[in-house]
């Protein structure tokens, strides 16, 4: 599948850019006092869109991905099969996201109604 083929490089550029968000934002608050967010509004504000990036070395465009939490959301029009495809990633989400069973708790809607809960 496509996004699987896709996942080592998403998770390499957002692995680079949180190293640099995370230098940028020491060096820049050196003198600010540590006022911590609440946990939902610091994944709000750390939330990313990647965009579809050209093909690379492997001659496969990548995705469009949402990235919050270390989650990643792929929505696609899938060509061959006709249909809307959904792809949650969890490889990389944040420790302080999951439950102590190792889950994550999710709720999808579609349209206001519950598809899924768990």
């Amino acid at each position: 599948m496509l996004a699987k083929s896709v996942m080592p490089r998403v998770r390499r550029l957002a692995a680079i850019i949180t190293t640099i968000r995370t230098a940028m934002t020491r060096w820049f608050d050196r003198s600010a006092p540590s006022t911590a967010l609440p946990l939902h509004r610091e994944l709000h504000h750390a939330a990313r869109f990647w965009p579809v990036e050209a093909a690379g070395y492997d001659g496969e465009d990548t995705l469009p991905a949402l990235e919050e939490g270390g989650v990643f959301v792929f929505v696609y029009f899938d060509s061959e099969a006709a249909e809307f495809q959904f792809s949650i990633d969890l490889d990389t989400v944040d420790p302080r996201l999951a439950r102590p069973d190792g889950t994550v708790p999710m709720h999808i809607t579609v349209q206001g109604d519950t598809v899924f809960r768990a």
